[in-house]
């Protein structure tokens, strides 16, 4: 017992070392011990561990607490009844040494894959744990890992979203075996981008392919849409549907997302978004044929009547809507038609009666007029609430209600500025180790060189000319933009 705790314990507190090459030499050598005392006293470590976690501090001793946790799971047949085992695993990944942690990243990604199976805790429990755990391997988000992936599956599956936003509202700008991610300097080197640390190599993550990068996308619009987050729903399945793709395939993910993502664009702004440029010609295709139904709803939403959107969507019916997994959004769309149709008054009118509104606009529920003016009121007033209309209901005394369109405000109080800008300034900080590894990244990409180089030959030919879309990204096969992102 005594033996086993002063190997376990012999590794030093982190901030006690702050050279880069000590440490890592030194978390190299504890990593081996720990190996070696567990095979040489495999028949006792077992027995001892339970009682050598009492002696262990998770924050400070992280590869040793892992270690003998590692020890017990593979021990005990059925762990999720075994409630101080769960409290050690809690307490693990609440506090675990995120700088230690990286010398032993396939023991925490076994960890964290057990846990994701949605077994071992509550699926609560489950997706809390998991989402601190990524926060604490890579506060800056950028990096997407194979955790990612059974995380935001699991959430949304068990309907536990909340937990999860601060993961999924991070911006993802690195995948695992990306080309120009490799870095000479130790795991330990807290100045590491996240690609440098967070590989397959490493056991931090394991390898993704384009479906999976593309199903995390998903399941994150996915639950925007179940949080009515419009815009960042939009975001993640436009990333979807302009993926770049081998052969210009488009794939089942990307034509359920394409047809989501119209329905979304009409809540979001009321009208129907127009694929991006950056989206390739073979699903741009695709889309045009797969998506008809939906872009049939969108003529209707912005051109026709309620009475003829109503139609669009009963010509189909709802079994059709269902099998294709939007009805509760279609149903969102039909509600929302009349909402748009209000704030499109603004437009004509400063002020207008309830009365007016109820003549001039309908439900594309019905696809006819509000039948009372109570109704139009508490329309208004739900859409005064949610945010999308700027204005105020009034009602003189003997007169009819009126709605008052009022202008948005601009103006920020100085305290309101400061707090923006000191918001601005922490989120460019946290964005330079992002920047730097993409300008070295950059730096060693042939395909980029070679774009620099032609566009600085052809800059006296194109003075004057808008290169939109039709630079970098488009000097480069699918092929290469592929193995660039995803590695071979």
């Amino acid at each position: 017992m005594d033996h086993c705790a002063s190997v376990l314990l012999a590794f030093p507190e982190a901030k006690e070392i702050t050279d880069n090459d000590v440490y890592h030499k030194a978390a190299r050598q504890h990593v081996q011990k720990v190996e070696r005392l567990i095979k040489e006293n495999a028949a006792t470590f077992g027995g001892l561990a339970a009682q050598l976690l009492e002696h262990v501090n998770p924050s400070i001793n992280s590869i040793s607490y892992l270690a003998l946790l590692q020890t017990l799971l593979l021990r005990d047949k059925v762990p999720q009844t075994n409630q101080p085992l769960l409290s050690a695993i809690t307490t693990f990944l609440m506090t675990f040494d995120p700088r230690q942690i990286r010398y032993v990243g396939a023991a925490l990604s076994n960890l964290l894959a057990l846990i994701g199976e949605g077994d071992l805790f509550p699926a609560s429990v489950a997706v809390d744990l998991l989402a601190t755990a990524l926060l604490r391997i890579d506060p800056t988000g950028s990096m997407l890992t194979s955790h990612h992936i059974s995380l935001v599956n699991l959430a949304y599956q068990t309907d536990n979203i909340e937990p999860i936003i601060p993961v999924i509202e991070k911006s993802i700008v690195f995948y695992p075996g990306m080309k120009g991610s490799s870095d000479s300097r130790h795991l330990c080197d807290m100045q590491l981008p996240p690609p440098a640390y967070i590989t397959p190599e490493t056991g931090l993550t394991a390898k993704l392919n384009s479906s999976s990068v593309l199903q995390y996308d998903l399941l994150c619009g996915l639950c925007f849409i179940a949080r009515s987050s419009w815009q960042q729903a939009f975001d993640a399945l436009e990333r979807v549907i302009s993926y770049p793709t081998k052969d210009g395939i488009c794939s089942n993910i990307m034509a359920k997302a394409h047809s989501k993502w119209v329905l979304v664009g009409l809540l979001l702004t009321g009208k129907t978004p127009t694929v991006p440029t950056l989206a390739w010609q073979g699903p741009q295709k695709a889309y045009g044929t797969l998506g008809k139904p939906y872009t049939s709803i969108g003529t209707a939403f912005e051109q026709e009547t309620a009475e003829t959107l109503n139609a669009e969507f009963d010509t189909l019916g709802q079994q059709f809507w269902a099998e294709e997994g939007n009805l509760g959004l279609m149903r969102l769309v039909l509600a929302h038609y009349q909402r748009w149709k209000i704030v499109g008054l603004r437009d004509v009118y400063t002020k207008i009666s309830l009365a007016q509104i109820r003549t001039l606009t309908q439900s594309a529920e019905t696809g006819v007029p509000l039948a009372t003016e109570a109704e139009v009121l508490e329309l208004v007033l739900g859409m005064i609430r949610d945010g999308m209309l700027n204005g105020v209901v009034e009602q003189p005394e003997g007169q009819p209600a009126y709605l008052t369109f009022l202008s948005p405000t601009e103006e920020l109080s100085e305290a309101e500025f400061g707090a923006k800008m000191l918001q601005t300034a922490q989120r460019i900080k946290n964005l330079e180790p992002v920047v730097k590894a993409t300008n070295e990244r950059l730096g060693t990409s042939r395909e980029y060189l070679r774009y620099l180089v032609r566009d600085s030959k052809n800059k006296d030919k194109d003075v004057g000319r808008d290169p939109g879309f039709g630079g970098f990204d488009h000097s480069i096969e699918d092929e290469d933009l592929m193995s660039g992102v995803l590695g071979p």
